[in-house]
């Protein structure tokens, strides 16, 4: 009877695991603003899945992302990162505010 509720219980636990969404937190506890491509760059040459994306977000201290487009000619720094996306959706490029930072 014990093993069984035992086994019950790890079961439960593990289901819930499995449905919480990933929620990822920034290192220092809170995200700038200012986006920063140099935590980043390790991303280019991985699928552009929505949880790397968002980690994308979150390590680069951005408020918001934006996906495709050639992200040449922008700065460091603003709100937003910019993950270029090629072909078979490998990230290609990542910059801040159109910049293109980290390029494979």
């Amino acid at each position: 009877m014990r093993l069984a509720l035992t086994a019950a219980a790890v079961s439960l636990a593990l289901s819930a695991c499995a449905s919480a969404p990933l929620a990822f937190e920034p290192l220092d506890g809170n995200i700038s603003g200012t986006c920063h491509t140099d935590m980043v760059k390790g991303a280019v040459g991985l699928a552009a899945a929505q949880p790397t994306l968002e980690r994308i977000r979150v390590d680069s201290d951005s408020t918001e992302l934006s996906t495709g487009g050639d992200v040449a000619g922008a700065t460091e720094g603003g709100s937003t990162v910019h993950v270029q996306v090629g072909d078979n959706n490998a990230i290609t490029a990542i910059g801040c505010s159109g910049s293109s930072m980290a390029m494979n």
